[in-house]
């Protein structure tokens, strides 16, 4: 062989390692097919429920754990991650068939704070409500910043009982925070008691026993959170 034609023969073979080794760094760009959200150290043993769909669409049914549960949007695709669609005030209803637990949710857009600007977002705020005596009512907004990410943050509270609301931003594996949530996680007195994961095909529910007051405002919240979200997985 001429040696023009192993400098060639060279230039190809680094050429060919190049283009191997980049694309190896964009990995933790793209979510994994079977992503999961990280789960906190209280919630990590709990077996997980699947439900629902990837996308809800504007009306449906789905079953969780043997409970039927039918929904109505007011738009085809509903994200507390995008933007409010402008003509819908009333973005979500559902029902589980049980007394007192009709929902029926309202939305709106506040004015921009600082950290929307900084993260070029104007977040809305779900507001729900449930039932008659006692009334339930679940309120979820904009977050603080964190890593740069503006976060979703609320509560939902029955009674003397209070689950405080939080949006998850980082997947297993990988270092850097995803900008729309990839999940939430539900508090009480402190302590991560439940989570909502939406970053697989479908969304996966960690809970108390749900006969239990926590555990149904786990259920209760994730379902109201689950229904005004789009899962990260298609």
């Amino acid at each position: 062989m001429s040696r023009s034609a192993l400098v060639a023969a060279s230039v190809a073979a680094l050429l060919l390692a190049g283009c191997s080794s980049v694309s190896l760094l964009p990995q933790e760009a793209a979510a994994p097919r079977d992503a999961h959200m990280v789960q906190a150290p209280s919630v990590a043993g709990v077996a997980q429920e699947r439900f629902g769909k990837a996308a809800w669409g504007r009306q449906g049914e789905f079953a969780l754990n043997g409970q039927r549960v039918r929904y109505t949007r007011g738009a085809d695709h509903l994200a507390l991650f995008q933007p409010l669609p402008a003509d819908v005030r009333a973005p979500l209803r559902f029902a589980t068939g049980a007394a007192d637990n009709d929902a029926v949710c309202e939305g709106w857009t506040p004015e921009q704070t600082a950290n929307g600007r900084f993260a070029d977002a104007r977040p809305w705020v779900l507001s729900c409500r449930w039932g008659s005596a006692p009334v339930a009512m679940l309120q979820i907004g904009e977050g603080p910043l964190r890593a740069g990410v503006l976060t979703r943050e609320g509560a939902y509270r029955r009674g003397d009982l209070t689950v405080g609301l939080r949006s998850v931003h980082q997947l297993e594996g990988q270092s850097k925070p995803q900008v729309a949530a990839v999940g939430y996680e539900m508090l009480h007195q402190g302590t991560v008691v439940g989570s909502l994961d939406l970053s697989g095909a479908v969304p996966r529910l960690r809970r108390p026993d749900p006969a239990t007051p926590v555990g149904r405002a786990v259920t209760e919240a994730a379902l109201a959170l689950a229904l005004a979200s789009e899962t990260t997985a298609r």
